[in-house]
This record gives C-alpha cells, sequence and structure tokens, in this order.
C-alpha cells in the first residue's frame, strides 16, 4: 500500500447529514440480515389445480354427452315405435280402402296398443297391437286386431324405426 504524499491530501471522508426530525435514515440491505422473504406458492398451486379440474370436467362432459348421443331409452323407443305403429296401420288402411277388392269397405285404425319392449344389439324392439275396425254393408263393424313389431335404432339422425307383423 502507498500512503498518500503530504503535498495530495486527499478530501475528508464525508459525514452523514443529520436526520431531519421524526425520520430514519435509509437503512442498507446487509447480508446479516439475510435474503428476502420467499412468496407464497400456495395461490399459485390453487390456481393451476383449479384449471386443471375445470379443463378436466369439460373433458368429462363433453365425451358424456358425445356418447350419450346415440344413446336411446326404453321410454323414446316405445314412443317413436307407437307414432311408427300407428302411421303403418293407418297406411295400411288407405291401401285396403283403396283396392278395388275393398268396395263397400271402410277401415278405421281405433288406436295402437303398446305392449313389451326389449333392447336388441342395435337398439330396441317394441311389440304392439293396432287396433282396426272394419265396417262393411254385410259384417257392419267389426272389430279386428293386427300384432306388430317395431325395431327402433338410434341413427346420427335421429331415430329409425321399422315396423313389421308379429308372428
Amino acid at each position: 500500500m502507498t500512503t498518500p504524499s503530504a503535498a495530495d491530501p486527499s478530501p475528508p471522508a464525508p459525514f452523514p447529514l443529520p436526520a431531519a426530525a421524526g425520520a430514519h435514515p435509509p437503512v442498507a440491505a446487509s447480508s446479516a440480515d439475510g435474503p428476502p422473504p420467499a412468496r407464497s406458492k400456495l395461490p399459485l398451486i390453487l390456481g393451476i389445480v383449479g384449471a386443471a379440474v375445470v379443463v378436466l370436467s369439460v373433458a368429462v362432459g363433453s365425451l358424456l354427452w358425445f356418447l350419450s348421443g346415440d344413446d336411446l331409452t326404453r321410454e323414446q323407443a316405445q314412443r317413436e315405435c307407437r307414432t311408427a305403429m300407428e302411421r303403418e296401420a293407418d297406411q295400411r288402411a288407405d291401401r285396403v280402402g283403396d283396392s278395388s277388392d275393398a268396395d263397400g269397405v271402410l277401415i278405421s285404425v281405433s288406436g295402437v296398443e303398446i305392449q313389451e319392449a326389449w333392447e336388441t344389439d342395435t337398439g330396441w324392439s317394441v311389440n304392439g297391437t293396432a287396433n282396426i275396425t272394419l265396417n262393411s254393408a254385410l259384417l257392419g263393424q267389426t272389430p279386428t286386431a293386427v300384432n306388430l313389431t317395431c325395431e327402433a335404432v338410434a341413427t346420427d339422425d335421429g331415430v329409425r324405426t321399422t315396423v313389421k307383423n308379429r308372428t
């Protein structure tokens, strides 16, 4: 180390200015105080978990909605088959009433009764009976019934039904 010469005096060390009344002098951080306190990671973790729960819920809900979109319940199948059987009975009555063999015969459908329904590999089968009344001059009113079976299958466009005679 070199000592300063007398000809080159160094300026005196600055003294701190007196503090104003009630003011505290600035405190310099020292290594003795330690690192600044760490911020809690709990809000970040809770936010990530909450977002994951929301995304997972939306994914599961969408999957269930997509998979159940083609499901056909027993009640829906029975309702669709009742309508299909009524339509089929009306069409059959119109065909018979329009034929030349049915001169003087009036055919009317008085209703459809739904019986048992069971689930198949592709959808539902529903048994039913179409109640028909034949009106003719020779026989008068003659009630009769036609036993039908309806197959109901869910498709992307809705429910497809097929009606046939039950054997």
